[in-house]
């Protein structure tokens, strides 16, 4: 057996065990609770509690990376609770319902970007083990609740006790499945030493543009990094150069981009899965830019815009509506809009966005001069 033959038997080994250890503490934790509660639907609400304790425990785990990024200054950009999408903002948060897939419904992430002024492998790694380790903490505490409550609430808090205990420890276990688990994660940041590798330019590029460095000042190699390699790395890398060119009013190379992405997409056309949320953003810069060159407000009414591009660009469709208006002649609903663009963009943990939609907003009231 090669090496690479015995990784992925040992992989599947250990996913096997991470299944069996947090399947078989939410059924010890049903079956605690089915010996205490006394009703005659007992068994559906052993099984209602296990699961209500068990998302109870995934939004302990969640917090814990999020207070791991938190404490090494690493901007939190977004989380996801089973079907809740968290968005964090400057000032306040965005909530959405968006339930995940029948086989990870109960699973959840925190996004953050990397705090430029540390070294990458301390901050993720702590990032990576803030969540079983506040997992395995409120076990303890709740453990300890457990053993001193009678009847009921003890029930409770030693069922809770057995969730985090497996989720702690299950994620420490270093498996890969769609994505690595927290032990994969903190393992691979522990035996980092480079923070210029190749794999991590999309990550660098997110840090930068979240302290508030602009697309145009972005690094090449970097970005070419990021073109060369697998999706959505060029949708990404496209992305970054599409919005360097808006900001510095370059539309007609702009416009020379459509064709660029056409072909990127066909070329690519087997690694899509999933991209149709980011493409339909990118057509939907794409035809502002042209609708803002040619004049021409009804190039706007084929753009198509979906609930997730308003959740992940909110300032798009108002700026689009701002150009609407403003070539109209409607200078006054123009600047409305214009001014709601600049405030979902102002209220971004991205700051370069603030400052792309503020150069936007001075091209459009250029528009409105006589």
């Amino acid at each position: 057996m090669d090496r690479n033959s015995w990784l992925k038997a040992l992989n599947k080994l250990l996913t096997l065990v991470q299944h069996v250890v947090v399947l078989g503490g939410f059924f010890l934790a049903a079956l605690l609770l089915g010996f205490t509660i006394k009703s005659e639907w007992q068994p559906f609400l052993a099984v209602f509690l296990a699961s209500l304790l068990m998302i109870i425990g995934v939004v302990v785990h969640e917090g814990g990376h999020y207070l791991g990024a938190r404490c090494c200054g690493m901007p939190v950009l977004q989380a996801r609770i089973a079907a809740v999408e968290v968005q964090v903002l400057r000032r306040g948060l965005r909530l959405r319902w968006s339930p995940q897939l029948k086989r990870n419904r109960l699973g959840g992430y925190v996004m953050a970007a990397s705090n430029l002024q540390r070294p990458l492998r301390r901050q993720w790694m702590l990032m990576a083990l803030g969540g079983p380790l506040l997992n395995l903490l409120v076990a303890g505490m709740a453990l300890a609740l457990g053993l001193y409550w009678q009847g009921v609430p003890g029930a409770l808090a030693l069922a809770f006790a057995i969730i985090n205990l497996v989720l702690g420890v299950g994620n420490l276990l270093p498996a890969w499945q769609v994505l690595p688990s927290d032990g994969m994660l903190a393992l691979g940041w522990y035996l980092h030493r480079d923070d210029q590798r190749p794999e991590l330019a999309q990550a660098r590029l997110l840090a930068l543009t979240v302290a508030g460095v602009p697309s145009a000042q972005l690094p090449a190699r970097d970005l070419d990094l990021l073109a060369q390699g697998a999706m959505p790395g060029p949708l990404v890398a496209f992305g970054y150069r599409l919005n360097a060119r808006q900001d510095q009013g370059d539309w007609s190379g702009v416009l020379q981009m459509e064709q660029e992405l056409d072909q990127l997409l066909a070329a690519r056309a087997g690694e899509l899965t999933g991209m149709s949320g980011l493409i339909e953003l990118l057509r939907g810069e794409l035809g502002f830019s042209r609708a803002y060159l040619q004049r021409d407000a009804g190039l706007l009414k084929g753009l198509s815009m979906s609930a997730d591009v308003d959740w992940f660009t909110p300032w798009l469709r108002p700026r689009c509506q701002a150009l609407a208006a403003i070539l109209a002649g409607d200078h006054r609903q123009g600047e409305a809009y214009v001014q709601q663009a600049l405030q979902a963009a102002d209220n971004c943990v991205v700051r370069s966005q603030g400052r792309s939609e503020a150069l936007l907003a001075a091209h459009l009231r250029a528009l409105a001069q006589p």
